[in-house]
């Protein structure tokens, strides 16, 4: 009686020393999931930041200069890094899950989602140390040079230009097109060599040297009293009192102040610097978590902050 009455404590207490383990993995876990969800916040957040206060964009396009280009919505802007982390997060998962099965250690899977998760506080700390920095960096000035607009309504308007039927004059007080293809480029119609020019001046040059090129798509006006329509028209000349649109993209943008300053320098840096970070804190984990060698753990952080680098990430 003694006897089973000992056998069935043990088994009680094994049975509560396992469902307090339990609970402290999922504990665990979940803290994990908390930091990241908070590290998507604060990068989403010090992104918004940097782009709505540090960024001066402007269309280098004429017609088009006295109007600022969309930026994306606060929204835009955290969900897009949202979806970054997440890629990190599965690149991560990923190297980790085939050198397990390399070397056929057992998976853990709980207690590697967790480690994985864990890392991104390296994250949160990097930010923590760029925000002083991004409040005292100067703006950056940035102009359009080539973009593609939808839905343009142009009022007061006259355009010259070819369509397939032959040359066109449009005059009239309102001018809707479908698409628009906007670009500088020389008088040729080449496109210069954007990434090539680094210095102001190169910038001031080439823009000295280019004219605005536009290409419509499906144009509608009304012309003494007849709707009128072309497909496509390519325009030389034009003019008018006001443009709107419903929405722009910029393809080709080249910045005006080359002068890369310390502060930029070291934002870089960190950046950078956060993800080896991230790579070196999740081999040491799993190390730790596998007893695997410290060759192979290595190897393990590198190959991360590889794949991190090449896909944009770091």
């Amino acid at each position: 009686m003694g006897c089973g009455s000992l056998a069935g404590r043990d088994l009680l207490r094994r049975i509560l020393e396992q469902v307090k383990e339990s609970k402290w993995r999922l504990l665990k876990l979940l803290r994990g999931l908390a930091i990241f969800i908070v590290s998507a916040l604060m990068l989403g957040s010090y992104s918004a930041y940097i782009l709505y206060n540090k960024l001066d964009l402007r269309f280098g396009l004429r017609g088009f200069e006295y109007m600022r280009p969309p930026l994306p919505t606060f929204q835009q802007i955290m969900f897009s890094r949202t979806i970054q982390i997440a890629m990190a997060f599965g690149v991560i998962a990923l190297v980790m899950f085939l050198m397990l099965f390399l070397k056929g250690f057992e998976w853990k899977f709980i207690s590697l989602i967790t480690l994985i998760l864990h890392s991104f506080i390296i994250l949160i700390i990097f930010t923590v140390i760029q925000i002083p920095i991004a409040f005292n960096i100067p703006k950056v000035s940035y102009i359009v040079v080539d973009a593609r607009f939808e839905n343009l309504t142009l009022y007061n308007a006259t355009l010259l230009g070819i369509s397939p039927e032959g040359p066109v004059k449009i005059t009239s007080e309102a001018v809707s097109v479908n698409h628009a293809k906007v670009y500088r480029g020389f008088p040729n119609k080449t496109i210069p060599e954007w990434f090539r020019l680094t210095t102001r001046g190169d910038v001031e040059r080439v823009i000295n040297q280019t004219k605005t090129y536009m290409n419509l798509t499906s144009v509608k006006w009304v012309e003494k009293g007849v709707k009128r329509t072309l497909e496509k028209l390519s325009v030389s000349s034009w003019s008018w009192d006001r443009v709107v649109f419903s929405n722009s993209v910029a393809e080709q943008c080249v910045r005006m102040d080359y002068e890369i300053g310390f502060l930029e320098r070291l934002m870089g840096l960190l950046s950078l610097s956060s993800w080896a970070v991230v790579a070196a804190y999740n081999a040491i984990g799993f190390k730790k978590l596998y007893q695997a060698s410290k060759f192979y753990s290595t190897l393990t952080g590198i190959l991360i902050f590889i794949i991190l680098l090449m896909i944009g990430m770091a």
